[in-house]
């Protein structure tokens, strides 16, 4: 992100704060949960095991509904004579993942979207000369689906998921989804969302779309002298997968891929990566990279569906598995220490390079935050039966393991928790 931008953000945050509280400003505060109804109750319910077939027709709706699209915050706007407001919201503790929003002074309600799950946000809205209402915006979900524009869809970020080392994925590091100046076309305010997440450097998987061209939605260029333009990488041909993972030509594609990601994001940039749908080379790129972070199967197999939220075509749940079935072929105890052998072994990528990789990726969520999530995922089964795979009752969770929940109605699912 622009250093001006970055430094206009922290100070308007720092504003933000220091104001908030005075009893001259009116103060509202908003509860939204993130995820829209159909992904909600998918993320809820669904654990897959290897080679489950797919259930996600049973979540979709199958209208005229934007399932790829996250729940807005409906803010509701203070009279002023201006004709632009500015809502500017930043995280409560730490000042980062900073949001501004100009909105039309004209209306009553905006549709506020693109907020991390799980955050507690101090907002002010602002004309160009006072405040006009502050608050505090709490969000819950796991999963930070982005709303572009209409004529983009399928993008999120890859943040949120937990890994079976108790750690977390960061948000805000690397965003997936469509292309967005080929068969999907971003407007400019579009655009322009996708540069507020602080998107800095984009990772384009299609065939042979740029081959020679250098052309990007961002407008990066792979040998700009301004140093604020990251080198753009343009794969060419990136291959299919999976037949694809025994050749050296598509193995050396996914090396330079992942190369590419480490590099910018030592130089403090955060990343889009797409194909055309985003759905396949993207889908599969971001199942090796969650799974070099250790995220456990289902996680895995969610996050590549959750794709098909935004077609109503079948799901390919089926080739995943094909992959998950070649990693399963290599050396280590883990599901983690096999996706790390793949990557030494056989794409050939340094064991510091992947080390570092993980130190960008992951938080470690403090024993305090541990704990509180343990209470509250118990309370939150508290009408339900739980059952280990043995089928004996139990009352309490443990972090690591696999339940079987019954709820009154009858009906059982598997939760790892």
């Amino acid at each position: 992100m622009n250093i001006k931008v970055v430094l206009s953000l922290f100070f308007s945050c720092l504003g933000l704060l220091c104001s908030y509280g005075q009893n001259t400003i009116p103060t509202r505060d908003y509860h939204v949960e993130i995820e829209n109804e159909s992904v909600h109750q998918y993320m809820q319910d669904v654990f897959y095991e290897p080679h489950d077939k797919s259930v996600i027709d049973n979540y979709r709706k199958g209208i005229e509904y934007r399932e790829d699209w996250p729940n807005p915050v409906m803010m509701n706007i203070p009279q002023s004579t201006a004709d632009s407001l500015y809502i500017i919201c930043c995280d409560n503790k730490t000042l980062l993942d900073s949001l501004k929003f100009r909105v039309s002074a004209h209306t009553s309600k905006v549709e506020l979207y693109n907020f991390i799950p799980n955050r507690t946000y101090r907002y002010q809205i602002k004309d160009d000369v006072e405040i006009l209402q502050q608050g505090k915006i709490y969000t819950s979900g796991k999963l930070r689906q982005i709303k572009v524009c209409n004529t983009v869809s399928n993008v999120r970020d890859l943040g949120g998921w937990k890994t079976t080392d108790n750690m977390q994925v960061r948000y805000g590091k690397i965003f997936r989804g469509t292309d967005l100046n080929g068969t999907h076309i971003a407007t400019d305010e579009g655009i322009e969302i996708l540069r507020g997440l602080g998107i800095t450097a984009e990772l384009d998987l299609r065939a042979d779309y740029n081959e020679g061209h250098n052309i990007s939605a961002f407008g990066f260029t792979s040998n700009g002298s301004d140093e604020e333009v990251p080198t753009y990488y343009y794969s060419s041909s990136s291959g299919e997968l999976p037949s694809h993972l025994t050749k050296v030509t598509y193995l050396k594609k996914w090396r330079l891929a992942f190369q590419f990601i480490v590099n910018n994001l030592s130089q403090g940039r955060t990343i889009y990566e797409h194909c055309v749908w985003g759905r396949d080379r993207t889908g599969y790129l971001s199942f090796f990279l969650e799974g070099l972070l250790g995220v456990p199967y289902s996680d895995l197999a969610k996050d590549y569906e959750l794709t098909f939220f935004s077609y109503t075509s079948k799901s390919t749940k089926d080739s995943i598995d094909k992959v998950f079935d070649y990693i399963e072929t290599m050396p280590g105890e883990t599901l983690r220490e096999k996706f790390n052998a793949f990557f030494v072994n056989k794409l050939y990528v340094q064991q510091s390079d992947i080390d570092y990789f993980r130190s960008e990726m992951l938080e470690q969520k403090n024993s305090a935050t541990a704990i509180k999530d343990i209470q509250k995922e118990n309370n939150m089964y508290k009408d339900e039966l739980l059952y280990d795979l043995d089928g004996r009752r139990v009352e309490v969770l443990k972090k690591g393991h696999l339940y079987i929940i019954k709820n009154r109605h009858g009906h059982t699912r598997k939760v790892f928790f």
